[in-house]
């Protein structure tokens, strides 16, 4: 599917060849332990992790920021997107509390929009 079949609809839809997808917020993305949800983002990169193969990304749109994994080539900061994935969590339980956090794994990239570099890439040396 290429991006020529892809048309943005207002902030809340995309229209992907025939039909239209619910575009969700980031803010309204619940860290839920026990679903993984299938949602549609779109936003602006503004940092990237890679990986041996494929990475993370951190995705903003108005309301807030969540990382992207996905096993395909990176986007660049300052690059727009939207994206298909599911909604995962990642348990960390420190001292009998729950910090963990939501993510989303990318299953696909319907659109994709060359940017600006704005910030640089995010380097660890954890395994």
């Amino acid at each position: 599917m290429g991006c020529g079949n892809i048309a943005q609809l207002g902030n809340n839809t995309i229209k992907i060849s025939d039909r239209s997808v619910s575009v969700t917020k980031i803010s309204d993305i619940q860290p839920n332990p026990q679903t993984d949800t299938k949602i549609y983002l779109e936003g602006k990169v503004t940092t990237i992790a890679p990986f041996l193969t494929g990475g993370a990304y951190q995705l903003q749109d108005p309301t807030g920021k969540i990382w992207v994994v996905t096993n395909q080539t990176l986007p660049s900061v300052g690059d727009e997107v939207a994206i298909a994935g599911e909604v995962k969590f990642q348990s960390i339980p420190i001292s009998g509390q729950e910090i963990g956090e939501a993510y989303v794994q990318q299953e696909e990239q319907l659109e994709h929009k060359s940017g600006q570099r704005e910030e640089s890439v995010q380097t660890s040396n954890k395994q």
